[in-house]
């Protein structure tokens, strides 16, 4: 992992943070004396489960896995975050360790945030409270949702939810439908089955005209994955 950064470099990253992207010169520079801008390669740890949390961490570049470990070793994939993003927020808010591993699927950049100067954060960018606030409850309204799909839907029904929030994910980030960067495997283990039941349904949605691959990327027709839930 390599901390060390220009001044200049870590100006640049706040100021690509949708959040921080109007703040005032001065602003930036205080801000910037409050982050450190991180690098971690493919496969590193950021946290782990249970450790006690200092602070909290912007991505501002790649992507990463949260996921959490059984003690035989089992790993569950709770989501996968990409650029821009926020997380380890929560220990911060609540003083209790972390809740689970986030883990670079990618080569990442992030800027932590100590979290003695959270409250002063807030007060340059009174924006950041309503962004932890808003991830806060998006977060757990994924997980009633999420906890809904496993009791009352099959595997197909969640495969296809799974298929459908990244690929909402995707069009507010990047402006299209598009899944990128998750494997069968990947989008498998957030539906909560096996990667060769997750194939057959994405095959059985390309056949229908409901998704598209091209490359690594899959392209989705929102409108006609909802109609399609709606009839399951």
């Amino acid at each position: 992992m390599n901390t060390t950064a220009s001044r200049s470099q870590v100006l640049s990253r706040l100021a690509a943070v949708p959040m921080f992207s109007d703040l005032a010169p001065d602003t930036l520079e205080a801000l910037a004396d409050m982050v450190q801008l991180r690098r971690y390669p493919k496969g590193a740890f950021i946290v782990g489960q249970n450790e006690v949390g200092t602070s909290m961490f912007l991505l501002v570049s790649g992507r990463v896995k949260v996921a959490i470990a059984s003690p035989e070793g089992r790993e569950l994939v709770l989501n996968y975050l990409e650029a821009p993003a926020h997380f380890g927020e929560m220990a911060l808010v609540d003083g209790q360790p972390r809740s689970s591993d986030v883990i670079a699927v990618t080569d990442v950049e992030l800027l932590s945030l100590d979290g003695k100067d959270l409250s002063a954060a807030i007060q340059l960018q009174p924006r950041l409270a309503l962004s932890l606030i808003a991830t806060l409850s998006r977060r757990l309204r994924h997980t009633i949702a999420r906890l809904e799909d496993m009791a009352f839907h099959d595997a197909t029904h969640r495969v296809m939810r799974v298929i459908l929030n990244v690929a909402t994910a995707g069009l507010e980030t990047r402006g299209a439908p598009v899944i990128q960067g998750m494997t069968h495997y990947d989008i498998a283990t957030l539906a909560g089955t096996s990667r060769e039941t997750a194939s057959r349904v994405i095959s059985s949605l390309a056949r229908d005209s409901v998704v598209t691959t091209k490359g690594r990327r899959i392209f989705v027709d929102l409108d006609r994955l909802v109609a399609k839930l709606e009839q399951e």
